[in-house]
């Protein structure tokens, strides 16, 4: 072992629990998903109370980020528990259909989660569902199958599928036995079903919006204290990593994000991480600012750049637009030019931002009016500067 990989593994860690940011790890609580958690354990609630219950069907919608997974398994996990406390035995079964794009595979796969065993040889689609209800209706079980990312089912055996999992005959007694929760992104899904498979899965919903900025923030501090040790990473921090992720409005790149800064704080040997770790994060998975861009910039909105850049080193998060211009000044008179006005300084700002160089931020300070908080999303401060005093110093 190379001495330098012994000086990291015997490095402190700001991670606590760092599997607690893997995209498969589910939190003992979804914050501002409350409400949805709940109107799923009311549209399964006859599961919980009646033996002789009838199969529930349920839509879950949003976009990407939205917590769609998550609470499909957070509520599975929580019906299966209360079943248990209740006499109830209540399987959920979460299948992707990215991964599992036919009904057979889906099939096997939900058979292998309830410990079913399919022989090899050829079985249709038909008699492996009859297995598994067979399974179901021995044990005096009752299954929640999600087949999650179901568009990727559906573009490839159509309706189908879905029809066989909903409908109810002699043959295969799947009514009762097995509810489905089917999770999507777009409403054009709806549209790529037959009007009688809408009809065999009614019309319970849910939509899931997206987060806003506040929302990622309280997220994002709340997965933190699950994975950092205490002190690792400040509001600051996380602060910018919620305005630079709350433009996708994805909770999930904001955790993947929030991770990757920890690993680069952890690979620098660092005790917390800081703005500059967050940058070097993004900028490994969604550059936005390359060399070739920074030479397209003019004189002034190079120096203007370089500016906003000086004004956050130290691992500042954001500066406000005031600081800027006065690093501006000074930056000027090192130079040797004439600084503009504050108007216009502005103007080339916005101009920045526009060309996805710097983020701006307008926050309410209370009585003391609203302020305009200047961000560099895309590269770390330090490398960004150097980059910009080279260009600089060999002319536009």
């Amino acid at each position: 072992m190379s001495a330098a990989l012994d000086e990291f593994l015997g490095s402190m860690s700001v991670f606590s629990h760092e599997e607690r940011l893997s995209p498969e790890y589910v939190p003992d609580k979804l914050l501002f998903r409350e409400r949805e958690l709940e109107l799923l354990f009311s549209f399964f609630s006859s599961l919980l109370r009646d033996e002789k219950s009838f199969h529930v069907r349920v839509f879950l919608s949003g976009a990407v980020g939205t917590g769609k997974t998550s609470l499909a398994k957070l509520f599975g996990q929580e019906i299966e528990r209360k079943g248990l406390g209740l006499g109830r035995k209540i399987r959920f079964v979460h299948v992707n259909c990215r991964i599992h794009k036919s009904l057979y595979t889906a099939l096997r796969k939900t058979a292998e989660a309830l410990g079913v065993e399919i022989p090899r040889r050829g079985y249709s689609d038909e008699e492996i569902l009859e297995i598994i209800v067979s399974f179901l209706r021995f044990n005096k079980t009752r299954l929640i199958l999600c087949l999650d990312e179901v568009e990727a089912l559906i573009a490839e055996e159509g309706s189908g599928p879905i029809y066989l999992l909903t409908r109810s005959s002699e043959d295969i007694e799947a009514g009762a036995l097995v509810s489905l929760i089917l999770i999507f992104r777009g409403a054009d899904f709806l549209e790529r079903l037959d009007g009688q498979t809408l009809s065999g899965m009614g019309s319970n919903s849910i939509h899931l919006e997206e987060y806003s900025r506040d929302q990622l923030f309280e997220i994002l501090r709340y997965r933190a204290s699950e994975a950092f040790v205490k002190n690792a990473i400040s509001d600051e921090v996380l602060d910018f990593l919620a305005e630079v992720a709350a433009e996708r409005k994805d909770a999930r790149y904001a955790i993947d994000l929030l991770w990757r800064s920890g690993k680069y704080a952890e690979a620098e040997g660092s005790s917390a991480v800081t703005a500059e770790h967050v940058r070097k994060a993004l900028a490994s998975v969604y550059p936005t600012i390359r060399r070739e861009n920074l030479a397209y910039l003019r004189p002034d909105e190079r120096i203007v750049l370089l500016s906003a850049a000086r004004s956050m080193l130290g691992n500042k998060a954001s500066v406000t637009s005031q600081d800027v211009y006065e690093t501006y000044k000074l930056v000027c008179e090192e130079l040797r030019q004439e600084a503009k006005g504050y108007t216009s300084f502005w103007e080339i700002l916005q101009q920045l931002q526009d060309l996805g160089f710097l983020r701006l931020s307008v926050k309410s300070e209370g009585a003391r009016g609203r302020k305009t908080f200047v961000y560099l999303p895309g590269i770390p401060a330090q490398l960004l500067e150097q980059e910009l005093v080279k260009g600089l110093s060999h002319g536009p």
